[in-house]
Parts: C-alpha cells; sequence; structure tokens
C-alpha cells in the first residue's frame, strides 16, 4: 500500500504559474481552516440544540442553518481555487466573509462596536490571497457594507473614522504584501541565476570528465604500449648482448689466438660491462611483464640449504672482490623442503644480497632462512641483513618504487637503474608474501621476506 499524505492532497492545486499556485494554496489552507472551525462550531451547536433548553431552539436552528450553508459555499470556492480559477475563487471567499461579517451582530455593533475589527480581517486575505492592491478593494467594500448599516440606523452617522481606519489597514496591508512579493521575485531570480550556474557548471564538469577520461584512455594506452616497447627491446637486447659477451669469452680463452694483457683487460672490460647490461636489459624485461601481467610464478618443491649454496656461488666472486664476508644460516625448524617459485626466489634473494654487499665497505652481510615469529607462525622469511650506512625513515618510502634511488651521491658508482628492490616487492606480492625493511641510519639495514609455507600444496606436489 501507498501512504497518501492527505494534507498535501488537499493543498493541491493546478498552475504553472508560482504566484498564482502560491496564493491558491494559501486560500486552500484558510479554508480547510475556516471549514474546521465551522465544524467544530456545527458539533458545538449540535450538542446544545439535543440538551438545550427549548427556549433557545430556534437560535440553535438558525445557527445550523447558517453554518451548513457557510461550509457548502466553503465547498464550492475549494473546487473553483482547485480545479478553475484562483482568483474568482478568492475574491467569493473575501465577498462571503464581509456578508457573513456583517451580518454576525447587531447593524449598531457592526458600524461602531465589538464587531467592526472583523472586517480588517478579509482585507488583511486580500493582499495575500490576491494581488496586494486588493487589500483597498476590500477596504471600499467593508466601508460600503459598514455605510449601508449605518444608513439604516435611527440616527445615521457616516462612519468615517471606521472608514479611515480600514483603508489604513488597508495600506499596511499593501506595503507588507508587496515586499513580500518583491522580496520573491529577488529569490526566484537568483534561483534562476544559481539553476544556470550549476548547469553551466554541470555541463563543465562532465566535458571536463568527459576530457579526463579520454586522457585517461591514452595513458592507459600509452603505458601498454610503453610496456610492450620496453619488454620487445629489452627482449631484443638480449641476444646482441649474450654473443657479444660469448665472443668476449672465447676471445680470452684464446680460440683465436693469444692475447696481450692489455687485449685481455679490454676484454675483461668488455665482459663486465656487457653482464652490466645484462642485468639491466633484465630488469627492465622483469619490470614490463610484471606491468603487462604477464609474469607468472611457476612453484615447485625445492630445498632452502640448495636456495644458499646457489646464492653463495652467485655473488661469491663479489664478495671477494669487497673484502667483506658473507655468512649464511638455515634454521634448523625450516622444512628440508619448502613449496615457491625456486628461480624468482634466486632472484630476489640475489638481487637483496647483492644489493647489501654494493653498500657494505665494512663489516659483513648475513643471510638467515628462518621461520618467523608473531603473526606469521604458518610462514617462513629470507633474513638479509648488512653493516653498511643504513636508510633513513624518509627514504625508506621510496626504496622499493620503480627508477627511485636513495641517495644517488652513494649510489652513482653502482649499477643498475632503480628497478631491482621494486621488482623484488613486486615479485614477493604475487608470491602472497610481505616484505620488511628495519634501518636506522649508521646501523644497517634488514630486509626481511616472508611467504607462506603453502604445506598443503607442498603434500598434493
Amino acid at each position: 500500500m501507498h501512504n497518501i499524505d492527505l494534507p498535501s492532497k488537499l493543498l493541491e492545486v493546478r498552475s504553472t504559474d508560482p504566484d498564482d499556485a502560491r496564493r491558491r494554496r494559501l486560500l486552500n489552507i484558510l479554508l480547510v481552516g475556516v471549514a474546521s472551525l465551522v465544524a467544530i462550531t456545527l458539533t458545538v451547536t449540535g450538542f446544545l440544540a439535543i440538551t438545550g433548553t427549548e427556549g433557545r431552539n430556534d437560535l440553535l436552528l438558525l445557527l445550523l442553518q447558517g453554518g451548513g450553508a457557510t461550509l457548502a459555499g466553503i465547498a464550492l470556492v475549494y473546487a473553483i481555487n482547485r480545479y478553475w480559477s484562483g482568483t474568482v475563487a478568492s475574491s467569493l471567499f473575501l465577498l462571503l466573509l464581509t456578508i457573513v461579517f456583517a451580518l454576525s451582530d447587531e447593524p449598531r455593533q457592526v458600524v461602531e462596536g465589538r464587531s467592526v475589527f472583523l472586517f480588517t480581517i478579509p482585507i488583511l486575505m486580500a493582499s495575500v490571497i490576491l494581488r496586494p492592491w486588493a487589500s483597498f478593494a476590500l477596504a471600499g467594500l467593508s466601508s460600503l457594507v459598514i455605510s449601508v448599516l449605518a444608513f439604516r440606523l435611527p440616527e445615521y452617522v457616516p462612519p468615517v473614522p471606521t472608514m479611515l481606519g480600514l483603508f489604513a489597514v488597508a495600506f499596511v496591508a499593501w506595503l507588507s504584501a508587496r515586499s513580500l512579493e518583491d522580496a520573491l521575485r529577488d529569490l526566484r531570480a537568483i534561483n534562476r541565476e544559481l539553476d544556470q550556474r550549476v548547469e553551466k557548471r554541470t555541463q563543465e564538469l562532465q566535458a571536463a570528465n568527459e576530457e579526463l577520461a579520454q586522457a585517461n584512455e591514452r595513458l592507459r594506452e600509452l603505458d601498454r604500449l610503453k610496456s610492450k616497447f620496453v619488454s620487445m627491446v629489452s627482449h631484443e637486447l638480449r641476444t646482441p648482448l649474450g654473443a657479444i659477451q660469448g665472443f668476449a669469452e672465447m676471445l680470452q680463452a684464446g680460440i683465436y689466438g693469444s692475447l696481450s694483457r692489455k687485449q685481455d683487460d679490454a676484454l675483461e672490460r668488455i665482459k663486465k660491462n656487457t653482464r652490466r647490461l645484462l642485468i639491466i636489459v633484465n630488469d627492465l624485461l622483469d619490470q614490463a611483464r610484471i606491468e603487462a601481467g604477464e609474469l607468472s610464478i611457476r612453484p615447485t618443491l625445492f630445498s632452502p640449504h640448495e636456495l644458499i649454496e646457489n646464492l653463495e656461488v652467485t655473488v661469491g666472486v663479489l664478495v671477494e672482490r669487497k673484502g667483506i664476508e658473507l655468512t649464511t644460516e638455515v634454521a634448523d625448524d625450516v622444512p628440508d623442503a619448502l613449496y615457491g617459485d625456486k628461480e624468482r626466489l634466486h632472484q630476489i634473494l640475489v638481487n637483496l644480497t647483492d644489493n647489501a654487499v654494493k653498500f657494505t665497505e665494512e663489516g659483513g652481510v648475513h643471510v638467515h632462512i628462518c621461520r618467523p615469529d608473531g603473526k606469521y607462525t604458518s610462514h617462513w622469511a629470507m633474513e638479509i641483513s648488512d653493516t653498511g650506512p643504513g636508510i633513513s625513515e624518509e627514504d625508506q618510502e621510496l626504496v622499493f618504487a620503480p627508477f627511485r634511488r636513495v641517495d644517488d651521491s652513494m649510489t652513482r658508482e653502482h649499477i643498475g637503474v632503480g628497478l631491482g628492490l621494486s621488482i623484488v616487492k613486486q615479485l614477493v606480492e604475487l608470491m602472497n608474501g610481505d616484505i620488511i625493511l628495519e634501518s636506522e641510519p649508521g646501523h644497517g639495514s634488514t630486509f626481511t621476506v616472508v611467504l607462506p609455507l603453502q604445506q598443503e600444496k607442498r603434500r598434493a606436489a
């Protein structure tokens, strides 16, 4: 069932003119109010007619007839106001009120006594349910009615003071109603201007949103093209770089004849720089594949001890060249076989260890595979600690961002384009893991990679 708002239904009018609709709704309010008062009066009168004395029956009957006629008139005015004309309905209502007030008391009381003030009511109403000037028309009508009643009195005295008072009331009502209508017109003008501004701003925002959507689409397309271009170029660069490295090794091995010391040193530099370029190309290729969503994780069973051994082989030369110490450890509570992408885990471990070795001048680097505490009880972890310069809190927020390098003055001499740690973080996230950095300037850094054990997958394998 639908909720019906009866008061709103009673006040409805058929008008598109806002001023006319306002006046007609006000008239409906007055009609409903007057009808309610008359209905209450009729109820009380009917009760008195039933229980009252016999001498008052004629008066009560007259009141009942008058009340019934008033209700019929109100119903007629209401129908005219709602379905036809507010001006006609308001005029009839005010005329009805004036006649009722003229007949509500003795002629003398109406002319100069207690009932004369009642004529101010339709005068005030006229200024709001008709035009402001209508208050003067009602003042003239009321003066005419009072003059006719005064003419019927034995000692006729023109009611000039009363008439002047009625026109004074009409003047005040006219000023008030005119000020109200001026204020309403100003308010409507302001509303129209605001609506125009809102519409204009809405159109501008819609146009801006469309341009932004187009710009975003272009950016996405450029990003796809960039990733595709980087992937293609990186892939194409690996082949010639591999060939350069292979020929350099062949030359250094003496396949094409013996070399002088200077030639051998030059080939060593060629090999070293080729390896650097291959690392950069590989990083760019991995970043492009991750952004394109083309890099997948291929988990298998592997040994954590084998992971450590492969690490030592890979970074051993760099550690010896730096003259620092590399220590490794696998905790006793770590399972002998873990489940994960062995190649990508090796890449993560090498990147973090290589990064630690590069920035450690004294002391050493410690790699520890263990079972973490706290909320990571069903995980295993790789901890890489160093005795390097440490990282400030401000820079810790940047180390995992792509193409960002902390303290360029420190890292300028080292290989890379700022993708190593970013790739590590993205690989860890692809494995549903976390990477945690703990560092303090002057006290080294510890990177901890925490990964789920995935025991069910290990058993299934």
